[in-house]
């Protein structure tokens, strides 16, 4: 592979026996330390009152409070039943206080008083009548129709974003037309919606535009003077095909025997932060934003398109302004070295993922050609370290979880027209192997040099979540008996069940058992990745911490003075982004809903294969093959009387002689798209299951109930303790007899298929 070279008069590399005694070492990679004990979390009094905001439920039947400030977990989940909210809406503020427990031991609340509605704009329907115009709200947690005066902004039928009135004691619901979203038949009208529903911000103002408007086209000299010169240096970018931005180039060295071996790695990352100075225009607005959203067809920016696509991104053959993380890597994978700088580089070549699986896994002849040698020799020696570091990352603990996503395809209009898996391989793993190092390289400068920072933090598991899901890993024969939960154990379990049928589920099964990563000031270390120090330094263009990481690392490489109470400044900051994270999460998620909505509301009477995905009290959640797309087929679909288990893994009915278990083969016919729920309905035509004795059969379902799902069936039940657990067993004990005495049993009456279905009674097939 061909050397590197500068022409900075200081070497980017020095002597190895020189760095190694001049930089701090790093310690093999190796489980972090015990952590001190958590924090209690937030009790709540029975009648003290506090502020809070209501969630009204989609059935209407009341809802529960998110209390400002308070940690996430157990106790802080308050339900509100209908007859105490009070008259409180989705989004009001109020005074509430807590008033006892449901049945399965969580906490309830009254409300004492409204304070305001909620100032959030939302989206809803336009409609004239006899008496005047009103808005029905896509929210489908706001039952109310709001009366609006006339409006020029929009026309009857309309979609329109509505600003409640502020007067909680008004009889009748209230407010004002602010904008005109569109009609329901415009082209990506969900994107626009899904916006409107989650109040992202899509539109940058005049401050920010003005700021923008000096910056030249191309990087003068000037900028470049004080910088590492690494424009001669062999750099590329890896990312997906549609990728606009890219914020990340990598370079890969060989180091030779004479002076110890290894490789010398350089991630290169956009520097956002020169172009986005702290405390303007630009830096706030990227702060309300915290992140970039995704959706499949189209992404709002969390700093605007001349800096996310042209200025600050990495693109193919101009020069471009970074900030460098050298790591020098041992022969044996250790980080012996690392060092940091301001740069420049001249992106070689803008690669996709494919490229790299075509070229150096896949061996195409000419796609080597068109790479070259020496770009070819840089990747093929980076998959093999890459490889290498999955190994002791594995080795020291991390978990090994990938989950499934759903890839859209579109036409030429942009409609949805498939969705598939999305691939994943070798080069995908290459890139965010190179990543994750340079995450905690940066994080473990901040730490040595103890600099307060922005950390990303995963907590330890929940131990008895985690033994949840142990019983349902042994119960499919996954873990044995003698096997605890650990990162060994769990990581060979993902192992056997990868590209099985059990692959999606278990995968996030384990996701829900485990804690939410989150930013944090306190550096309580990542469990995920088994690493004490770890932070996000490699996505400035889309992620708000990175750039506050950049800024806080070049103050220390220029010898600037760091601003007093930093730490407290940068625990709001955190505590911010991991808000506007978790609302781009959702957003996205919806979003993703709406387009699988979108995708097959043309295909309603089509049937289509899947795999039973998991159960909810009421659902039956099956994932189609082709397209890749969740449909929910309810429970009274299925004919007579099903129970679920407690883990909800299997279903069992017809008195124990039908049991559905998650990863059987089924087949569903659509039956309904709701977009306003963003929900697509089925039922099950046929399914490959299992009798009461366990012998495999094919079982043709009774259509007994309208197969549509209702957002209450879509309600998953919480799992709770062992209180939760006696409740619930209680609840889902097999049906017994008209006596009430087990083993009697009584005739079933059979339910009748419903006027003009084709289907008849539950039956095996070919019996």
């Amino acid at each position: 592979m061909a050397r590197r070279s500068s022409s900075r008069s200081t070497p980017s590399r020095p002597p190895a026996r020189t760095q190694r005694r001049g930089a701090p070492q790093a310690a093999p990679a190796s489980k972090p330390a015990p952590r001190p004990a958590a924090r209690p979390q937030a009790a709540f009094r029975p009648f003290e009152s506090f502020e809070a905001t209501f969630v009204g439920h989609p059935e209407g039947a009341g809802g529960f409070l998110k209390v400002p400030g308070a940690p996430k977990g157990p106790g802080t989940d308050l339900l509100v039943d209908w007859r105490d909210a009070h008259g409180a809406i989705h989004g009001d503020r109020v005074v509430a206080e807590i008033c006892g427990e449901s049945w399965d031991g969580r906490l309830k609340a009254r409300v004492l008083e409204i304070k305001g509605r909620g100032e959030i704009p939302l989206p809803g329907t336009l409609q004239q009548q006899p008496w005047g115009w009103r808005v029905v709200p896509l929210e489908p947690r706001l039952a109310q129709i709001i009366a609006v005066p006339p409006t020029d902004l929009a026309e009857d039928g309309e979609l329109v974003s509505v600003r409640l009135d502020a007067d909680p004691d008004a009889k009748q619901l209230r407010g004002t037309v602010v904008a005109r979203l569109g009609k329901k038949t415009d082209l990506k009208i969900e994107n626009r919606l899904t916006a409107a529903l989650f109040n992202l911000r899509t539109t940058f103002p005049d401050a920010v535009m003005r700021e923008l408007a000096p910056f030249p086209t191309s990087i003068p000299e000037e900028w470049v003077k004080d910088r590492e010169d690494l424009r001669t240096t062999l750099t590329c970018t890896v990312d997906p095909p549609t990728a606009k931005d890219f914020d990340d180039a990598i370079s890969l060295e060989v180091l030779p025997r004479s002076e110890g071996g290894g490789w010398l790695l350089g991630v290169h990352i956009a520097d956002v932060s020169h172009y986005v100075a702290e405390g303007g225009p630009l830096d706030e607005e990227a702060r309300l934003r915290g992140t970039s959203v995704y959706f499949p067809d189209e992404a709002i920016p969390m700093i605007p398109e001349r800096l996310s696509g042209d200025l600050c991104s990495l693109r193919e053959g101009v020069d471009r302004l970074t900030m460098t993380a050298w790591m020098t890597l041992s022969p044996d994978l250790h980080v012996v070295a690392t060092r940091f700088s301001e740069s420049v580089i001249h992106s070689a070549r803008r690669l996709t993922y494919d490229d790299v699986k075509e070229a150096c896994l896949d061996r195409v002849a000419a796609k080597r050609a068109d790479f070259g040698e020496d770009l070819c020799a840089l990747l093929d020696e980076a998959l093999v370290v890459s490889r290498r570091l999955t190994q002791a990352r594995l080795g020291r603990g991390a978990m090994n979880l990938d989950t499934e996503e759903a890839e859209f395809l579109f036409d030429e209009e942009g409609r949805p027209v498939d969705a598939r898996r999305y691939p994943r391989h070798d080069a995908h793993r290459m890139i965010e192997e190179f990543m994750l190092l340079a995450n905690e390289a940066v994080a473990s400068f901040f730490t040595r040099k103890k600099i307060p920072s922005i950390y990303r933090i995963h907590d330890e598991p929940d131990p008895l979540k985690l033994e949840v899901f142990a019983e349902v890993a042994r119960s499919f024969g996954l873990l044995k008996g003698s096997e605890s939960p650990s990162p060994e154990h769990l990581n060979a379990m993902l192992a056997k069940v990868k590209g099985g049928p059990l692959e999606a589920m278990i995968n996030n099964l384990l996701l829900r058992s485990l804690k939410k990563a989150e930013y944090s000031a306190e550096n309580i270390g990542h469990s995920g990745l088994a690493l004490q120090d770890y932070l996000h330094f490699t996505s400035p263009i889309r992620r708000y911490p990175d750039l506050i990481v950049h800024r806080l690392l070049r103050k220390v490489l220029q010898g600037q003075t760091l601003p007093t109470g930093l730490q407290s400044q940068l625990a709001v900051l955190a505590k911010g982004a991991s808000d506007c994270e978790q609302k781009a999460t959702e957003a996205e998620r919806e979003n993703r809903k709406w387009k699988a909505c979108l995708l097959m509301k043309g295909r309603v009477g089509q049937r289509f294969k899947g795999r039973i995905q998991g159960f909810s009290a009421k659902v039956v959640f099956v994932t189609l093959d082709a397209p890749f797309v969740e449909v929910g087929v309810p429970m009274a679909a299925l004919g007579g009387s099903f129970w679920v288990d407690e883990q909800r893994t299997r279903a069992t009915g017809q008195r124990g002689a039908v049991v559905l278990s998650i990863g059987d083969l089924v087949d569903v016919e659509i039956t309904a798209v709701d977009e306003d729920l963003r929900r697509v309905s089925g039922w099950l035509t046929e399914a490959k299951v299992q009798d009461g004795h366990g012998k495999p059969f094919a079982f043709v379902p009774t259509l007994a109930a309208p197969a549509v799902l209702r957002e209450g069936d879509l309600e998953k039940p919480r799992r709770g303790g062992p209180q939760d657990r006696g409740a619930r067993g209680k609840r889902e004990a097999a049906p017994k007899g008209r006596s009430g005495k087990p083993g009697k049993k009584a005739q079933e009456p059979r339910p009748k298929p419903p006027k003009g279905s084709v289907r008849g009674t539950g039956k095996r097939k070919g019996r």
